[in-house]
């Protein structure tokens, strides 16, 4: 599994936007490369970090939005007041819920 850290600073009143942008993006990813996961955080700061799951680091530097409507990428963009850090992780283990 490879991850990939995103975090922004959002335009006040633009958080609900934000999230609805997110959403259909990583949804149109998840058509392109199936196994992509991704949870959207936020944190005290009122910071907004999205963890993405990539199946290997190949799929994550072979991904492109040139098939999604340049439109999701707009909105989301527009909402965007500062793109803070965009980090590549590599997972060395994983532990998972017994039940």
């Amino acid at each position: 599994m490879y991850v990939v850290y995103y975090q922004w600073q959002i335009k006040p009143g633009k958080e609900t936007q934000f999230i609805e942008a997110w959403t259909r993006l990583t949804e149109a990813l998840q058509q392109k490369t199936p196994k992509v996961a991704g949870k959207l955080l936020k944190t005290l700061q009122e910071e907004y970090i999205a963890l993405i799951e990539w199946p290997s680091q190949k799929d994550w530097e072979s991904q492109t939005t040139e098939n999604i409507d340049l439109s999701i990428q707009t909105q989301l963009m527009d909402c965007v007041e500062n793109m803070v850090s965009v980090i590549p992780l590599q997972c060395l283990k994983e532990v998972k819920p017994t039940s």
